[in-house]
């Protein structure tokens, strides 16, 4: 088994269909079917199963893909290391960005990442929380952006920041709410609030631990979606300050600051924990800590 064939194996993992794997590894899809069979037979087991719409791993092939990507992620971090040496920095760098943020984040940070180093190529993915945090431990990441739970450290290397939550919906809707509104204020208000968003999870327990009965009528992943039926009138919903202020924007949205403590949503900028420090990783995390910064201090 060399290098070439875990390559080859994580890409026919990754694209769950030859044909695809075999496009994008630049391969004739024969001698790629051939490789695959190769490994097979050298490791006595079945990797993949193919089927009329692609192809599936087998709990070997699963057990293999999580290894090989590690293992071609550590080779990856040895090169760079020894090109480092020799003053060179270059590679792939790939940053998980949360959801929230990316809209306004993403091209920024990739032009900052290019101008500083011309070597690297940038790959941003975007996620929730906890999907950025499995990218992380499994070796898909070099580093990524976090939502910080209560209680949880993030270790002594750890960018931290945090953002107030506001209260968001119509002009018309808030015109009664006090300008420095309380969680207990938004009590009988009809309530967009999704389980999936970190921050709408955390005024549902925080209004659960103070005894108050909020009227959640329903909620929709997509922040977006959530600012169309606020500005309809059908609800006002709860948001960080960063997305808060784009929707301060939109035609007859009214924004208010949260002032209830521990109303807060916290963030941090994690890096894989066994990996190679490498500059580009290191000028990575340090561009993407300033420009977050930066970002979170204008909301």
């Amino acid at each position: 088994m060399d290098v070439r064939q875990l390559r080859y194996f994580v890409g026919i993992a990754e694209s769950r269909s030859l044909t695809e794997a075999s496009r994008r590894l630049h391969i004739v899809q024969p001698a790629l079917s051939q490789r695959l069979g190769d490994l097979e037979k050298e490791l006595g087991v079945q990797l993949v199963v193919r089927g009329r719409v692609g192809t599936a791993l087998t709990p070997a092939g699963v057990e293999l893909h999580e290894n090989a990507k590690r293992i071609l992620k550590q080779i990856d971090y040895a090169t760079a290391a020894v090109k480092e040496k020799a003053g060179v920095v270059e590679g792939v760098l790939t940053i998980g960005l949360l959801r929230s943020l990316s809209p306004v984040l993403s091209v920024r940070l990739f032009t900052e990442l290019r101008e500083a180093m011309p070597g690297v190529r940038p790959q941003i993915r975007v996620g929730y929380s906890a999907e950025l945090e499995a990218m992380l431990h499994q070796g898909a990441l070099d580093l990524a952006t976090l939502v910080t739970e209560p209680g949880q450290g993030g270790g002594a290397r750890t960018m931290a920041f945090s953002e107030r939550l506001c209260l968001v919906g119509s002009s018309a809707m808030l015109a009664p709410v006090s300008r420095r509104p309380r969680l207990k204020h938004v009590v009988g208000m009809p309530l967009l609030l999704s389980p999936m968003q970190p921050a709408h999870r955390l005024v549902m327990e925080a209004a659960e631990q103070q005894g108050l009965s909020l009227d959640v009528v329903g909620g929709i992943e997509d922040v977006a979606s959530i600012l169309e039926l606020c500005e309809a009138g059908l609800g006002v919903t709860i948001l960080t300050s960063f997305v808060a202020k784009r929707a301060a924007e939109r035609r007859g949205m009214a924004v208010l600051p949260i002032a209830e403590r521990g109303l807060e949503r916290h963030l941090r900028i994690a890096l894989q924990h066994d990996a190679h420090r490498s500059a580009a990783v290191l000028v990575g995390e340090s561009i993407l800590g300033r420009v977050l910064g930066d970002v979170l201090r204008r909301a």
